[in-house]
């Protein structure tokens, strides 16, 4: 059966658009699924019959549940991205550090949020099939926030050949242990002060 993303169509081609929404109310049916119990245990039938969509529309977009949580992670990482480059921190007339604040306090929102939790636990659990989609959905969140932190460090005074390695830094020093018992599902009722206090610490060692 024709996997339909293979086919050739112009951009503006109305069959494209048509075959792009339908694709994305897949999506939008299978991720609960997929997100409730992984992908190990995910079956096609089982998606088309809880997602109450028809089996030989969901064959003929995901032929297999790979290519479905494939598109799933995909799609996750255009809206991770989308989320991050949307952001807005403290305006640009205010300090440095306020403005580092600002992205990094947007930024853990992003991540802390319970359907980027989900895909990612996900991710951890099944993302051995396909690594190259875990590499993207890091890198789709971590680069752009990473690219952002570079430019307010530069701004702060960071040596260009310290950006990198100090904006990874800012980033690992604001998550903290917070965002490690949020992905264990173990978060404490604290745990957006300890947020705050880890961006406290990161901003120092950022602008420092």
């Amino acid at each position: 059966m024709e996997n339909t993303s293979s086919r050739k169509w112009r951009p503006d081609d109305p069959r494209r658009l048509r075959m792009a929404e339908k694709r994305a109310s897949i999506l939008n049916a299978a991720r609960p699924i997929l997100l409730r119990d992984g992908l190990g245990a995910t079956t096609l039938d089982r998606v088309a019959a809880e997602g109450g969509i028809a089996k030989m529309t969901l064959y003929r977009h995901f032929p297999n549940k790979e290519e479905l949580f494939a598109g799933l992670v995909n799609a996750a990482c255009d809206e991770m991205r989308q989320l991050i480059e949307n952001m807005t921190p403290p305006g640009i007339d205010q300090p440095v550090a306020k403005r580092l604040a600002g992205e990094l306090r947007a930024f853990t929102s992003v991540l802390v949020a319970p359907d980027a939790l989900a895909i990612y636990r996900m991710i951890v659990a099944d993302g051995w099939r396909s690594p190259e989609l875990s590499r993207a959905f890091q890198q789709s969140g971590m680069q752009v926030i990473r690219q952002r932190i570079s430019v307010l460090l530069e701004a702060g005074g960071v040596p260009g050949e310290k950006l990198a390695s100090r904006a990874a830094e800012v980033i690992a020093l604001a998550l903290g242990d917070a965002y490690l018992r949020a992905v264990l599902g173990i978060a404490e009722e604290g745990d957006d002060g300890v947020f705050e206090r880890q961006i406290e610490v990161a901003v120092a060692h950022g602008l420092s």
